[in-house]
């Protein structure tokens, strides 16, 4: 629980997003609704598949046989890291487009264009227009809409809600490990945002200067992360069967 909730807190996506609202007027005011918006997103979809839906789609599964044994979910989620991991180290890369090729103009029709009324934006431009300008004002629908887009379930949180349902315990120690984990994958959030009431310049340099850091690392440092993950998860797994 605890290495994937620090997996999840590191991701790229997750850290940019705090480094922009760190950028808006009222930065701890996004921060809090962003924070908020996050964590009740994840934390009604935990409790509603730990408590509701599972009854009905995992009462007769493998999950509620008595001897089944949680360790192996967690071999299976390190054994998924690893073989995540292997293309993620290997030189694979995306095929590259072709370009197209560049169109020669006379200097006729150059001058042509150039004294020519500019065309009247498009749909798509107006819209791209109107996004941009969302995205750079200072409304707090944008940072509820991005703690709601990062909130959505993964396959990761999936994994652990399925590993905290086969641990069988109690129905207060799986909700708090519901909300530790979730508590962990928000230390990023909630860090910045204590740090930026103490020290507003020095937060909005560090956490740029982190997701710098983050957004310059290669394919090879990631997979070596997810890698030593998925080793230490199956490790503590065969330790426990």
């Amino acid at each position: 629980m605890l290495l994937l909730g620090l997996a999840v807190s590191i991701e790229p996506a997750r850290v940019g997003s705090v480094a922009l609202l760190l950028t808006k007027k009222r930065p701890a005011r996004h921060l809090l609704v962003f924070l908020c918006t996050g964590l009740g997103i994840s934390l009604s979809v935990g409790l509603a598949v730990l408590f509701v839906f599972h009854h009905s789609f995992l009462g007769d599964s493998f999950l509620s046989h008595p001897d089944f044994n949680p360790a192996l979910i967690q071999i299976g989620i390190g054994v998924f890291a690893l073989l995540l991991a292997a293309p993620l180290a290997s030189n694979l890369s995306l095929p590259q487009f072709a370009r197209r090729p560049s169109v020669e103009t006379s200097p006729v029709d150059a001058a042509a264009l150039v004294l020519a009324d500019p065309p009247a934006p498009g749909r798509m431009k107006r819209l791209l227009t109107r996004i941009r300008g969302f995205v750079q004002g200072d409304s707090s629908w944008f940072s509820g809409f991005v703690g709601v887009a990062l909130a959505m379930p993964s396959v990761d949180y999936m994994a652990l809600l399925v590993l905290i349902i086969a641990s069988k315990t109690s129905p207060l120690a799986q909700a708090s490990a519901l909300m530790t984990f979730l508590l962990i994958t928000s230390a990023v959030v909630i860090l910045p945002l204590l740090s930026f009431l103490v020290a507003p310049g020095k937060t909005r340099a560090w956490v740029q200067r982190f997701n710098e850091w983050i957004r310059t690392r290669t394919r090879r440092h990631a997979a070596a992360f997810v890698a030593v993950v998925g080793t230490v998860l199956i490790g503590v797994g065969l330790i426990s069967l």
